[in-house]
């Protein structure tokens, strides 16, 4: 979705719809001028000259504002833009009342020269960040591409020729090798092989594929070579689905307006009221009851209406609560998303990687006894020590902690998807699947029971048994579940696993209601028809299978892992093990709540007492122009240590 698309969304803040070019250009021209001023104020300058730069500051960088403010005012939307762009007027007019009229308009106040280019650059500033958030994505979009395949083996009779991925349509026939990515979705039209489908399902087992059986674009062939006829091209894949999800999704996730606009209306109104009762005292005053005079009373209280601090009453509280959340491994990357949470009606959960670790571990060894089961773990031990995947890896870590010292091997074959035939000494080992010994020549006497992952052991052609290999659930999932139903929030559980497994690991959890062997483009139907139902939802996952629900959901958390794949596009990354740190996420989000409504309040009350101290003070103590410029710094100062405290978010 582009930007002015994005840009005309109703209930946008126009300040949004401005790019980040326009505000960065303008930000640190302002930072020039203000530094300037600052300058000439210092070094005693001219009132003619501070005015000369301030007029400069406003037409060459404040355009905008004047722009925004206008436009905002046509919608009816009382924004930010709005209530600076009234604060800076007032102040400017003030100033230059001060300046060159002979006699001058009440208020012992020096002329807010420099307030009024500060107010104009923390604007930019403030406008620039969030239009850089809500572009963020753009930056990303075009790696995208990489996930899809580039090439396929197109046969042609008895010729072979290499093609684009794309140019490949329906019905064509071509041929995969080991270690390719398979180009587009068909079925097995000749030969066997394991094909990894974890980018597709999330599912960490390679799937057995044989004639007839579905294959998916993307996926990885790890065995042999295969046949595959043409059934949908690249560009109506399952995978070129998710990565157009991905590009699309600016729609959903742009950011339509500052945080600080839904307390804009409240301070201009504060300001508009406390001008007034200014003007209505000092009329009432001996020398200011002349309707124009007392007009500088009115202009400088409003001109100081918008104070500095405001603009940091969000991004200060930001800020700290990033920072906090980090010490306890929270990536928090849409603040807003802590509201969704908060807010939502259904929490879904994947299985793979985010219930539970994402990574194999043996969760039974059976055999006929001690002394066999000893043996088999030896010979377990022997044959995968050498190799890489997620089944040696299991059994090395089971051998390590319960120090089973492995045979030193002469030779060893690896057959992906199946197993792996070792030589040590004058012994032949062989671990993997049951089917794969049975065509080894060893009888496998009982059949596997399990949900997981099994993997047979045999030496010297003698059966010794098999170990159970299964996924296991992640500490606090069952306490964190029960929390989020104690909050009245349905959990459901979204899985591209197998029914077995996905219930299981249900039952374990706590989890009543479960969807298994869902695809990628399905999960986000389902939280469609939520979303349809008017209820807001929340995923949270792990992989790239899970990325369109992630985008689909109103806000989506992954934790972190080495499957994690452009996670740009999530809000919240959690980079612990246990579950406890998403029913954190409601207490982060309640306390950086609360800490930015103190900040607006606290602003509201040390402006009030500055420009109370302005209009009261003695009049050589509040022409000092430094005086000025001190105040509407402590209100900063006060905001920034209020902010502080979040750094210790729980």
């Amino acid at each position: 979705m582009s930007s002015p698309a994005c840009g005309s969304a109703a209930g946008q803040s126009a300040a949004l719809s401005v790019s980040v070019k326009s505000y960065s250009y303008r930000f640190f021209l302002s930072v020039c001028f203000a530094v300037v001023l600052s300058y000439g104020m210092w070094m005693g300058n001219t009132a003619s000259g501070l005015f000369v730069l301030s007029l400069l500051n406003l037409l060459f960088c404040a355009d905008i504002l004047f722009k925004n403010a206008w436009r905002d005012l046509m919608s009816f939307r009382f924004s930010v833009s709005l209530l600076a762009a009234v604060a800076v007027l007032s102040a400017f007019g003030y100033s230059l009342s001060k300046t060159f009229f002979l006699t001058p308009l009440a208020g012992s106040a020096a002329p807010l020269y420099l307030p009024v280019s500060a107010l104009v650059t923390l604007y930019l500033w403030d406008c620039r960040r969030m239009a850089r958030n809500k572009e963020r994505t753009k930056v990303f979009v075009k790696k995208l591409d990489d996930f899809l395949p580039k090439s396929g083996r197109l046969l042609q009779g008895r010729k072979e020729m290499m093609v684009f991925a794309k140019e490949l349509k329906e019905g064509d026939l071509i041929r995969v090798k080991p270690g390719e990515r398979i180009p587009c979705e068909g079925v097995l039209a000749k030969g066997a092989s394991s094909i990894d489908e974890s980018l597709i399902t999330g599912n960490m087992l390679p799937a057995a594929k044989t004639v007839g059986s579905h294959v998916y674009a993307g996926t990885l062939n790890k065995r042999s070579d295969v046949w595959i006829k043409v059934e949908k091209s690249l560009d109506r894949s399952v995978i070129n689905g998710i990565i157009e999800s991905i590009k699309n999704s600016e729609r959903r996730r742009c950011v339509r307006r500052d945080a600080l606009d839904a307390f804009a209306p409240w301070m201009l109104c504060w300001a508009l009221l406390l001008a007034a009762a200014a003007y209505g005292w000092f009329f009432g005053q001996g020398e200011y009851r002349r309707p124009l005079h007392t007009l500088g009373i009115f202009a400088l209280t409003l001109g100081l209406g918008c104070p500095l601090s405001f603009f940091f009453c969000v991004s200060f509280p930001s800020w700290f609560v990033r920072l906090g959340a980090a010490r306890r491994k929270i990536k928090l990357q849409s603040l807003s998303a802590l509201d969704a949470l908060s807010q939502a009606d259904v929490v879904f959960f994947d299985k793979t990687g985010t219930l539970t670790y994402g990574e194999l571990r043996i969760a039974s060894v059976h055999a006929e006894d001690a002394k066999t089961r000893k043996e088999l773990l030896k010979t377990l031990a022997s044959a995968e020590q050498l190799v890489d995947g997620p089944f040696a890896g299991a059994i090395n870590i089971y051998a390590q902690e319960n120090k089973i010292t492995p045979l030193k091997l002469l030779c060893f074959d690896v057959l992906p998807g199946l197993g792996v035939k070792a030589v040590a000494g004058k012994n032949t080992l062989l671990a993997g699947r049951p089917e794969w010994l049975e065509e080894q020549g060893v009888p496998v006497p009982e059949k596997p029971q399990g949900s997981g992952a099994v993997i047979c052991g045999a030496k010297n052609g003698k059966y010794l048994g098999y170990v159970l290999l299964d996924d296991k659930l992640r500490p606090g999932a069952a306490e964190m579940v029960r929390t989020l139903q104690q909050t009245g929030k349905e959990v459901v559980l979204i899985s591209g696993d197998n029914e077995h497994s996905a219930l299981a690991m249900a039952k374990e959890a706590g989890i009543e209601r479960v969807n298994f062997g869902v695809l990628p483009q399905t999960k986000a139907e389902i939280l469609g028809n939520y979303a349809a139902l008017g209820k807001r939802t929340v995923m949270v996952g792990d992989g790239f299978n899970d990325i369109t629900a992630l985008l689909r959901a109103d806000a989506g958390v992954v934790f972190s892992s080495g499957r994690n794949v452009y996670n740009n596009w999530v809000d919240v990354i959690i980079k612990r093990a246990d579950l406890g740190s998403v029913t954190e996420l409601f207490s982060i989000n309640k306390k950086l709540s609360a800490r930015v409504r103190g900040n607006v309040l606290l602003c509201l009350l040390c402006n009030t007492a500055f420009v109370g101290w302005l209009l009261f003070a003695p009049a050589q103590s509040a022409e000092k122009w430094y005086l000025t410029c001190a105040g509407l710094a402590a209100g900063i100062l006060a905001v920034f240590i209020n902010s502080a405290r979040l750094m210790n978010v729980k």
